[in-house]
């Protein structure tokens, strides 16, 4: 006797069910994708906050250096005015020479703390930066540096050719003396106690020396001014950093 098996139809879905089912996984896409948008925006945020923090340490580091080198230019450029004074009034003796040119050949070079700098430039971190006066506060700073530098590498070149100089117009044995006897500070180098004639010995090559320090020390009046508008950039744009973020800043 033969059995006859229902035949099952396969259960047909409505319109609507296909409709929830896909604002369903519409949905769940959707939130996966906000999801991880917050996630990397989150991301982004420390990011931008961790180096504004280090451009903002950067600045504090700057602020001290500046103020150390305007004093040591200021010394120099003083010390300068008076050893002209004397030489110009026949008064300066030739241990003065020494003395004055020796010290005067030095000079104090501003080396800027730019790890919070160059690190959100290289990461492309100002594209994250909202604050606008923030974004052009970095780029004039950075602006205001790269002037200074040049005026740096001008006065050294000059003075360096000055210190080749000295070393064919001051006697080797009393320059040797000064150093070995050199303490720390702006004025490093001692008067020497007696020293040859050197302003009788050869005067054209002397007069060369002294045009050579005099011009790339008066430098330090043009870097001196720039290392002042230099801070004020910076202080605007560190207050611009602490009013957004210092909060979030430990």
């Amino acid at each position: 006797m033969e059995v006859h098996h229902p035949h099952h139809i396969a259960h047909k879905k409505k319109w609507n069910e296909y409709i929830l089912e896909f604002i369903m996984l519409f949905v769940a896409v959707s939130l996966g994708f906000l999801a991880e948008n917050l996630r990397e925006q989150q991301i982004e945020k420390h990011r931008e906050i961790s180096y504004l923090q280090n451009v903002h340490e950067d600045l504090q580091l700057d602020f001290s250096t500046i103020d150390t080198v305007i004093i040591s230019n200021n010394v120099r450029l003083a010390a300068l005015d008076t050893f002209f004074a004397r030489f110009k009034a026949g008064l300066a003796s030739n241990e003065e020479v020494y003395f004055y040119i020796r010290n005067l050949a030095l000079r104090s070079t501003f080396e800027s703390s730019h790890i919070g700098f160059d690190q959100i430039k290289s990461a492309g971190g100002l594209r994250m930066v909202k604050n606008k006066s923030i974004t052009s506060g970095i780029q004039e700073y950075e602006k205001m540096l790269s002037s200074i530098e040049k005026l740096e590498e001008l006065r050294d070149r000059t003075l360096e050719q000055g210190r080749f100089k000295m070393a064919k117009v001051f006697d080797a044995k009393i320059l040797y003396d000064m150093s070995i006897q050199q303490v720390e500070g702006i004025i490093r180098f001692p008067k020497p106690i007696k020293t040859d004639n050197v302003m009788q010995k050869d005067p054209a090559a002397l007069n060369e020396l002294i045009n050579l320090v005099a011009t790339g020390l008066n430098s330090n009046r043009y870097i001196t001014s720039r290392l002042i508008a230099l801070k004020k950039i910076g202080k605007k744009l560190d207050e611009a950093i602490v009013q957004d973020y210092g909060n979030s800043m430990h």
